[in-house]
């Protein structure tokens, strides 16, 4: 069905009064059309338009009906084409939050009137059209599904699976699948309640089946499951009669574990030993001869057959083009006593295309706007504060760990690492976790000229200097208060400035620039880098007290480099994302464009990878990015050589210790370090961690810190 057009639902029956006209013409005709907008022509020339509401205004300031309406035309109409989509125009009202738009044909001359309920009225329309054909479609499948509830209660039922189980389907619905079978009860749970689709054999009194469960999710909820019944009983019959050896039996059961419209199966060098007649029709052959002891990766080159027959992996629902169509790939080795003897392929191509169109256009009747989406995104942060950092690096999720148990402190944390790794996914993430009630406010300290710097921390009061914004301005200490300052790029920051910033952080209060009232920081500091700091300090570019002040907690963020193993999980988070934002259909990355993609050095870590892929996503002729649309530019983009700064181990990451010990053991690092360093000298010690020296005394007592403890005391 094609989507829907202004000028199909735009109202052609609309009002049209000269610019000269009365606030009581203009009334009359808006009762007795019973409409409530106008459009002005002075000659036939149009003007604007003129609402209910713009002369209730006129009416409240003239006191008059015989008023003329031309003060309260309004000119800046919102237009749209009449040739556009309806969901465009849906869009349009609700980013201007406007109830009407004019529409124009392509002369630019007015041809009716757009409303939302109009809109509502299409939506609607279209949605129920949609919804008739996408049930026409379940029941004309040949595979039987059966959808539950929570409860378990049956919700749909198509034709296929009212054969296959032998039941009416009036009697289908509302009823419990435990009432049907067992079987189906208990799969269909377990699929609730692990989020996880999988495969069984399931047998019905006239029927065998292979069973995909499937988990209804919406919005990141389980709201139900689907089971998907593909009968087999033929096909278990043949597999019976080819029990010949043990390896054709075993390969046999394996194939039957999968749902198929098509299968291949190789031994353990790639040659094809069966094949049946849903994979002939998917490459064009009449005969199974013309297949059979042909090697897969010439048959398919297409497909990653090697992850199955060399490297025992298995791949779960993979969208391939082959031969010009688009299939579903799964594959699985075959193992008999801990060794390959071959490889199973499952290809689901058939109706791909009917569901493919359907699921387009119900996604392009999608009423929600992004103000919900956004507090949707709230509200699964609050549970998962580090939700967007995506990777299945065993170091970036124990690192999450760790910024998890850190943000319950009240130490200030250091985020080290390259440009682009996510340092401020982390600190956001930090913030969310820390349940700290105020604001999360940025900074970036190398973006900011330094001559306004001092003003952008600590704002100023009224007068404070010439072009001074009239009342004063607060700062960002002042808006962060109760919440988070996060200091990005903090390497940046001049000397001049740091020397302030040590003062709040050990004073716990400032004055705007200009001011003379005292303002309380109730702030916790998160910072962050790519340079070393500690050879900074070194070269005196950076003061050795505020380095300390900051360096209670480091968390190192490590390259893109190191974590190749993110490339494909990064590339389908950011195809999405793009997808999200334009109806370009891309399908993914192929595996050869992973592999250019895994070649690279990444001196710009994840935010170099979102550009390329960004760049390939646009360029691309096809449904899927391959290795010719990836454009690295090696000569001008060199690798970025950090040094290497030693860092002793942050005591987050020892998992035997809870929080409370894991920030003790922290401050305890620190005094000791700092003692070492001053060679016992208390009073330097205390200036190099910003602490006064009685809070230094209480410290070393309470840590009960002894004079063999690797320093000298000097008093």
């Amino acid at each position: 069905m094609l989507p829907i057009r202004v000028h199909q639902l735009a109202s052609s029956n609309f009002i049209k009064v000269s610019n000269d006209a009365t606030a009581k013409d203009v009334m009359k005709l808006f009762l007795n059309r019973k409409q409530d907008i106008a459009c002005v022509y002075k000659h036939e020339h149009f003007l604007g338009i003129v609402t209910k509401y713009s002369l209730y205004r006129l009416l409240l300031e003239n006191e008059a009906f015989d008023a003329v309406i031309e003060p309260v035309i309004i000119k800046n109409v919102v237009t749209l084409n009449e040739n556009d989509y309806l969901i465009y125009g849906k869009k349009l009202l609700i980013e201007k939050n406007i109830a009407h738009a004019v529409v124009l044909n392509e002369a630019g001359h007015v041809t009716g009137i757009l409303a939302t309920a109009e809109v509502i009225s299409g939506l609607i329309t279209d949605t129920k059209s949609s919804a008739n054909q996408l049930s026409s479609l379940v029941n004309s499948l040949e595979d039987g599904i059966i959808s539950v509830n929570l409860e378990m209660r049956i919700t749909s039922v198509n034709t296929a699976a009212v054969t296959i189980i032998e039941i009416q389907k009036d009697e289908f619905l509302n009823l419990s699948i435990l009432d049907i079978s067992h079987t189906l009860f208990k799969n269909l749970k377990d699929s609730i309640t692990t989020k996880k689709s999988f495969v069984k054999k399931v047998s019905f009194s006239k029927a065998t089946t292979i069973a995909t469960f499937i988990p209804i999710i919406e919005w990141d909820v389980v709201i139900g499951a689907i089971v998907v019944l593909k009968e087999i009983t033929e096909l278990e019959k043949i597999a019976k009669e080819l029990k010949t050896t043990k390896s054709i039996e075993k390969t046999l059961d394996s194939a039957l574990e999968l749902s198929y419209d098509g299968v291949l199966i190789t031994d353990s060098e790639g040659i094809i030993t069966r094949a049946n007649h849903g994979i002939l029709s998917l490459l064009g052959y009449q005969s199974t001869k013309e297949v059979i002891n042909q090697h897969i990766k010439i048959l398919l080159p297409e497909i990653p057959a090697d992850k199955s027959i060399l490297h025992n992996e298995s791949i779960a629902g993979e969208l391939l083009q082959i031969k010009g169509q688009q299939a579903i790939l799964s594959q699985m080795p075959i193992i008999e006593e801990g060794k390959t003897i071959g490889a199973i392929f499952k290809f689901i191509f058939k109706q791909l295309e009917d569901w493919k169109d359907l699921l387009q256009q119900m996604e392009r009747l999608e009423t929600e706007i992004s103000y919900y989406r956004g507090e949707l995104l709230k509200v699964s942060l609050e549970n998962n504060p580090f939700g967007l950092i995506i990777s299945k690096n065993k170091q970036i999720n124990s690192l999450k760990n760790d910024a998890y148990t850190a943000a319950q402190s009240f130490s200030n944390i250091l985020l080290t690492g390259e440009s682009g790794t996510g340092k401020e996914l982390f600190a956001a993430g930090i913030h969310q976790a820390s349940g700290r009630p105020g604001a999360f406010i940025t900074v970036n300290c190398g973006a900011i000229p330094e001559e306004l710097l001092e003003s952008e921390f600590f704002g100023y009061a009224d007068g404070a200097f010439t072009g001074a914004k009239k009342g004063g301005k607060p700062g960002k200490f002042e808006l962060a208060k109760s919440g988070t300052l996060f200091l990005d790029e903090i390497g940046d920051m001049p000397l001049s400035l740091q020397v302030k910033i040590l003062r709040v952080l050990q004073e716990k209060e400032f004055e705007a620039v200009g001011g003379i009232k005292t303002i309380q920081a109730d702030v916790r500091i998160l910072a962050a880098t790519n340079k070393d700091l500690l050879a900074m300090v070194q070269d005196g570019s950076f003061r050795r007290d505020l380095y300390y002040r900051l360096h209670v907690i480091q968390l190192h963020i490590p390259p893109l480099r190191e974590r190749l193993e993110d490339l494909s999980l990064l590339s389908e988070h950011f195809i999405n994302k793009f997808k999200s934002k334009t109806y370009k259909q891309i399908n993914g990355i192929t595996n050869e464009a992973l592999e250019k993609l895994a070649q690279h050095k990444w001196p710009g870590n994840v935010r170099e990878l979102e550009n390329v892929l960004e760049r390939a996503f646009h360029f691309t002729a096809s449904n899927w990015i391959d290795a010719e649309n990836i454009h690295l530019d090696q000569s001008r983009i060199q690798p970025i050589e950090l040094p290497q700064q030693e860092v002793r181990q942050s005591p987050l990451q020892s998992n035997g210790l809870n929080r409370k010990e894991l920030i003790n053991n922290t401050e305890k690092s620190l005094l000791i370090e700092a003692l070492t360093k001053t060679d016992g000298n208390r009073t330097k010690a205390a200036e190099m961690l910003g602490i006064s020296r009685s809070s230094l005394y209480y410290r070393i007592e309470k840590f009960q810190i002894k004079e063999e403890s690797s320093f000298k005391i000097e008093e």
